[in-house]
């Protein structure tokens, strides 16, 4: 029951957000409240007289509503809300103007025989006690229709209470605290069955139904439920329900409506599972399957494009610095992940994942994760829509895609049930600090191996991915780290002749790139061959590639080709130095090789071009200022004022 416990204590330290929307219209619900979707807003004054009615707005429809055990679950039957409801319950004159197949009447007396009993209490606000007033007069219908607001019979009905004498007080009876407060008390003396709440221990009245919708408005499945006496809920180990398990009504209404609100708010979204990461006393704290681009916000948009290694540890270190100014060690950190056995919003909720721990452990945690899989990616858009570069940790379900997903119209996808699996057995090791398992590492190795499946947008996406969970493997289990700067000391045999394919890919894929031509490389066609069997492979590629490096014999790119050419020659001498040139398959460390190679000469490049661009600009100013200097010499010999 601990987190049940955790959710309840969480809600009080949270006591001051209940019944208030936030931008997002999500909302911390009162006790023995829910929300539903108004169609209508009728306004009564103090007295119980009709003002006015309003069609509501899809923008503005969702309501708060008092609820009771029976009707916050009903699905049929007659099982009246305390307040706000459908017409059928709230209009006396519903038969006479609706005419519907069966009498409504019954659903009318029910419904005002719960309201009665709230509002003839001397407690009672005059909001509700306005409201039973009006609603004794029986004419709800009959002003809809006068008031030309009424459309359907199904519609549902909240109200407004309006004073001339109160100008400044709220009419929306919806988001009035006294009237949460005061309905929540009074339907606590209603419950008579008390026991002791297995969660806090104490005498109190317990219930049997709790609450649905946690994941969703539309959901149904619940977490704890015992409503099958006939079947093997509890049978063979109980004889009644209330044996197995009993929580007080008032520690499951703060508990649930805690974690519908924390996953409305804060919740990732893996497929039909709901995972969620908090801290009880309501600290702030990052999110925990974000992506590092919203986790730690860069300063500006030159920071972004300027971004490095030791900046983008920077940028993690103070961001979490930050966190660690309301995050203490005590505090307790909670992380759970809730979801039903056939993904479905039936049946029963299951604790899929659940960790608690303190705040110093979550943050060291978070950033070693966010330091150690950091990669440079570029499958991100800014404002403009472009992409753009920026170095980060991918997400969970980006892992899950670089390990199992497939090229489907252009787009990567993967059986929704496997990145599901996937991103829960990667949550621990963001949360605690768990080693990344091996066979994901693999199946990503094993994707990034076969370019020709997928398009290039796709399969860098896979690469870049797939380096970073490399080299978090590197790490837990203690094999030599690769960063992504080339290493150009290294001569394991797998990163040599990953930059080896790297130099031919580069080769031709440039020249294709200045004649515009639409061509996959040579590197790409073989890259699955070469990576089982590397050196045959490779004189392969090599002989193929030939034509496209004799084209570089013009005296605009005989450099590049003298560049390549030793590059090349070095990395095969060391592959002969340690005796690496043969066919045995290649390990993960051949992507690496790749990648950093080709980045190093992708960033050369910018280099250059932005060297040329400074020395053409200077070239221009120079030849700007000479000019300027010879103006004025003319207008001296010529005995005109030189303008200063």
């Amino acid at each position: 029951m601990s987190w049940i416990n955790a959710l309840s204590d969480t809600y009080d330290n949270c006591i001051g957000k209940v019944g208030e929307f936030d931008n997002q219209k999500n909302v911390l619900l009162p006790i023995s409240h829910l929300t539903a979707q108004a169609q209508i807003e009728i306004f009564v004054d103090y007295h119980g007289n009709f003002i006015r009615a309003e069609r509501v707005g899809k923008e503005d429809a969702t309501t708060i509503i008092p609820v009771t055990e029976e009707s916050a679950s009903r699905s049929s039957g007659i099982a009246a809300m305390p307040l706000c409801d459908k017409l059928c319950y709230v209009a006396e004159d519903f038969d006479k103007y609706c005419q519907p197949k069966k009498s409504m009447e019954d659903y009318h007396k029910e419904y005002m025989k719960g309201l009665a009993a709230w509002a003839e209490r001397p407690n009672t606000p005059k909001k509700v006690k306005a409201i039973y007033e009006y609603l004794k007069k029986g004419t709800v219908v009959s002003d809809l229709l006068k008031s030309k607001t009424y459309e359907k019979p199904e519609d549902f009905v909240r109200f407004s209470v309006e004073s001339k004498e109160l100008k400044a007080e709220d009419p929306r009876v919806w988001t009035d605290k006294e009237v949460f407060k005061n309905f929540s008390d009074f339907y606590n003396t209603t419950l008579a069955d008390r026991s002791y709440c297995y969660s806090t221990g104490d005498w109190i009245p317990v219930t049997g139904k709790l609450p649905a919708k946690l994941r969703n408005t539309g959901d149904k499945a619940k977490l704890i439920s015992s409503n099958d006496k006939q079947g093997f809920t509890f049978r063979g180990r109980f004889t009644e329900a209330s044996e197995a398990a009993e929580i007080g009504y008032e520690t499951a209404q703060k508990a649930f409506n805690a974690l519908r609100w924390l996953i409305a708010k804060q919740g990732y979204r893996n497929g039909s599972e709901s995972i969620v990461c908090w801290a009880v006393g309501n600290e702030r704290i990052p999110p925990i399957c974000a992506e590092p681009d919203s986790l730690f916000p860069f300063e500006s948009d030159d920071a972004k494009h300027a971004e490095t290694e030791e900046l983008y540890a920077k940028r993690v270190n103070k961001a979490i610095a930050g966190y660690k100014t309301d995050i203490t060690p005590k505090t307790k950190i909670i992380v759970m992940a809730v979801d039903t056995a056939d993904g479905s919003g039936q049946g029963r909720l299951a604790l899929t994942y659940y960790c608690e721990m303190l705040g110093s452990d979550f943050l060291n945690y978070l950033q070693s994760w966010h330091l150690e899989c950091e990669w440079e990616h570029n499958y991100h858009k800014n404002e403009k829509g472009e992409y753009y570069r920026f170095i980060g940790a991918p997400s969970p379900r980006e892992i899950a895609l670089a390990a199992y997903g497939t090229d489907r119209e252009g787009l990567l996808k993967a059986d929704d049930k496997v990145i599901k699996k996937c991103v829960d057995r990667i949550l621990p090791c963001i949360s605690q600090g768990k080693r990344i398992p091996k066979d994901i590492v693999l199946s990503a190795v094993k994707n990034a191996s076969e370019p020709e499946r997928f398009s290039g947008y796709n399969w860098n996406r896979i690469l870049t991915n797939t380096c970073a969970i490399i080299k978090k493997y590197q790490i837990d289990y203690g094999k030599e780290v690769y960063s992504m700067a080339l290493n150009e000391n290294s001569n394991d045999r797998n990163y040599l002749f990953g930059r080896l394919l790297a130099v031919c890919d580069r080769i031709e894929g440039q020249y294709y790139y200045r004649e515009k031509i639409q061509r996959e490389t040579n590197a790409k066609k073989y890259w699955s061959m070469f990576s089982r069997k590397p050196a045959r492979t490779l004189s392969v590629i090599r002989d193929r590639i030939n034509p496209y490096l004799e084209k570089l014999n013009d005296k605009n790119h005989i450099y590049e080709k003298e560049r390549y050419t030793k590059l090349m020659e070095e990395l095969f001498d060391r592959l002969g130095d340690v005796q690496g040139f043969t066919n045995e398959p290649l390990n993960e460390n051949y992507l690496l090789g790749y990648y950093s190679q080709m980045a190093d000469f992708r960033k050369a490049a910018e280099k250059a071009v932005a060297e040329k661009a400074a020395e053409e600009k200077a070239v221009a100013k120079e030849t700007e200022k000479k000019a300027g200097e010879e103006n004025g010499e003319m207008d001296r010999e010529a005995g005109k004022p030189v303008e200063e």
